[in-house]
């Protein structure tokens, strides 16, 4: 038997209660003082960790408390705490282990951003509707219109010779999406083509400027219609909004996912797609472009004709 005085609180008032407490190692404490007889069994005390300077707390059913200045005796009646806490103690006092811990933190942190979420946004988005991706597509535009681009200055004839290639283009695609293209004149961005969610193409009237021909122009649509059919622009948004994100588009929140609009332009036009996710869209170039009796030499002919007048790195 162990003895010991405490300051015992009910749990339901502020007083305080001077009480001696008995205590029998593997079975239970007696608690004893003026107006106050219990008996608990130690396997319902939970024992508050020990911080330096201060008296032991023992929790107690109910929201009672026990608080004592005797350390000694809640180590022998809870040897199994005593033990948790040395070996966390132990841990803390040796440098090596802390360092190696913050080593496993940062490896894990770096991970997560560089792999972890990239993986997870793209396992996200496969639970997206095509409904859902084409409104945030078609929110996502509207941003773009109202902070960067314009009505186009293509005429119309060249429009509609751009959008029968266009049709040729996706024609029996049957991968869900309404694929539409888009003429914007949008200052300071040169040459440029990017996707949007949903099937949304646009075009700038610099790119269109710049190509040589027609085939160049459908080439580089090739490319953007690979980022779409792949989720790339969904999957850009999902992974730079980060975490919140990810758990509305897994939880199947319509309003979340398409509040993504907010972040996809910056995402997009910012960021920019990672190599991994540009060798995607090329793969679908070259072999889409090869199925309507194309070339992938007028993709590169017109990265080539790019590379000293602005072109984006998004097709690139």
């Amino acid at each position: 038997m162990i003895e010991f005085d405490a300051v015992f609180y009910d749990g339901k008032t502020s007083a305080r209660n001077a009480v001696r407490v008995r205590g029998y190692p593997h079975l239970s404490l007696r608690i004893a003082g003026a107006g106050i007889e219990l008996d608990v069994p130690l396997a319902q005390v939970r024992v508050e960790p020990p911080v330096a300077g201060t008296h032991r707390i023992l929790n107690l059913p109910g929201g009672a408390q026990l608080q004592t200045h005797d350390d000694a005796s809640i180590r022998v009646l809870f040897p199994q705490s005593d033990r948790l806490e040395t070996w966390v103690h132990g841990l803390e006092s040796r440098w090596p282990y802390a360092l190696a811990a913050v080593a496993v933190a940062a490896g894990f942190a770096w991970w997560c951003v560089v792999d972890g979420l990239p993986l997870a946004a793209e396992l996200a988005s496969a639970h997206v509707p095509t409904s859902i991706e084409a409104k945030l597509g078609d929110q996502a535009l509207q941003s773009i219109d109202q902070a960067i681009c314009g009505p186009t200055a293509i005429d119309a004839g060249k429009q509609a010779e751009l959008r029968r290639s266009f049709a040729a283009l996706t024609a029996g695609l049957g991968d869900g999406y309404a694929y539409r293209l888009e003429f914007r004149a949008c200052k300071g961005m040169g040459p440029n083509a990017f996707a949007l969610p949903g099937g949304a193409i646009v075009l700038t009237d610099d790119l269109v400027r710049l190509a040589e021909n027609d085939a160049q122009i459908t080439a580089v649509l090739a490319h953007e219609i690979g980022h779409v059919r792949h989720r790339h622009g969904l999957r850009l948004a999902i992974q730079a909004a980060g975490l919140a994100a990810l758990i509305a588009t897994l939880a199947g929140d319509a309003a979340s996912i398409t509040g993504l609009a907010v972040t996809l332009p910056t995402a997009i036009l910012q960021s920019g797609y990672s190599r991994e996710l540009e060798e995607e869209a090329d793969s679908h170039a070259f072999q889409r472009l090869k199925e309507i009796g194309s070339s992938p030499k007028y993709l590169a002919q017109i990265l080539a004709r790019g590379f000293g007048s602005g072109i984006s790195r998004f097709f690139s």
